[in-house]
């Protein structure tokens, strides 16, 4: 990381700086602090096989994930997994959170956990009416038989969900053998695509993630794995095609930053899960309040803001390639 440019400033100088100016120099400190403390986030993902967990810095009451079940009966008690940052889930899912709620008749609790298995087990536990998850934590919670699909997802249609294998454009690697013994960036151990689905892809080659890649870091979510490769932080990253699709369209540079390598066939979109024991007069609301969403300006508008065409009714087929990997890997070590 580069030395902060202003630390070396003279105190003097900045006394003879005329006040007309100096506004401006303190934005610009502002700034640079800003993109330091970014570039320390990134540097301090974890450098071992435990999940990142990301924390917010002023966290607001709506965010806090602290003891769910004191939330009052009028409040939906809505969670989204992280599969963008903390901040960046808060800020991109608010409005779809809020139109839902009001839809139902209830007051907004948004909620976000640190961690893919923090959300599942609020889930099965009853202490969220219902998340939008990866579809790793809908694998995950199969067996279970504690949650099931509320609703799915429908994207555009050159918008599919399927995983990706990323390396730095300055990189020689062209094949999974090219980035043995290298550092791979893996988003969460329960991440469909930014972990289940690599190291299956592994397995079927007879390798296990931990002694295939010199070391695996936990970002906590696809787009710091993004940045994370692009910076050249890691050798690789393992990310969802719809993260990418959409940091892309945020900054197009990263298309000379980072390259495709390998991508998987596609899968089932992630899904809106409740719990089993969901009251059915809320399960129903809900229902009906995601499937209608498009058919107003307001609720297009919300829709398009998080990338989804349309919400439909549980497509079990969808999943079924999801479903079929996960039991064929179900007892290999694969989440390293």
């Amino acid at each position: 990381m580069q030395k902060n440019p202003f630390r070396y400033l003279k105190w003097e100088r900045i006394k003879q700086i005329s006040l007309q100016t100096a506004w401006r120099i303190g934005l610009c400190v502002g700034l640079a602090g800003a993109a330091i403390f970014a570039v320390q986030i990134i540097r301090g993902m974890k450098e071992t096989p435990e999940p990142f967990v990301e924390s917010l810095q002023n966290p607001s009451a709506q965010v806090s994930p602290t003891d769910l079940s004191a939330h009052p009966a009028n409040r939906l008690r809505f969670a989204v997994a992280t599969m963008v940052s903390a901040e960046e889930t808060f800020s991109t899912y608010r409005q779809f959170v809020h139109r839902i709620s009001r839809d139902v008749g209830k007051k907004e609790a948004f909620i976000v956990r640190p961690s893919y298995e923090d959300v599942r087990l609020a889930l099965m536990h009853g202490e969220v009416d219902a998340a939008l998850v990866c579809t790793g934590i809908y694998l995950s919670a199969l067996d279970s038989k504690s949650t099931k699909i509320l609703v799915q997802p429908e994207f555009e249609a050159q918008r599919t969900y399927r995983g990706l294998l990323l390396v730095p454009a300055n990189s020689r690697s062209r094949t999974w053998e090219d980035l043995r013994n290298k550092v791979m960036a893996f988003t969460d151990r329960e991440s469909f695509t930014g972990c289940l689905l690599p190291s299956w892809e592994l397995a079927e080659r007879g390798h296990a993630p931990t002694d295939y890649f010199k070391k695996i870091i936990y970002t906590g979510s696809h787009d710091r794995s993004i940045t994370a490769v692009s910076t050249n932080i890691v050798d690789g990253a393992a990310v969802m095609s719809l993260v990418w699709l959409s940091v892309l369209e945020k900054q197009p540079s990263l298309k000379k930053q980072v390259r495709i390598i390998w991508q998987s066939e596609v899968f089932g979109p992630p899904p809106i899960l409740v719990p089993i024991g969901l009251d059915r007069g809320l399960e129903q609301a809900l229902r009906k309040a995601l499937l209608s969403l498009h058919e107003d300006e307001d609720g297009r508008r919300i829709l398009k803001a998080i990338g989804i065409k349309r919400f439909l009714p549980p497509q079990p087929e969808s999943y079924a390639t999801a479903v079929h990997l996960y039991r064929q890997h179900q007892n290999l070590p694969s989440k390293p």
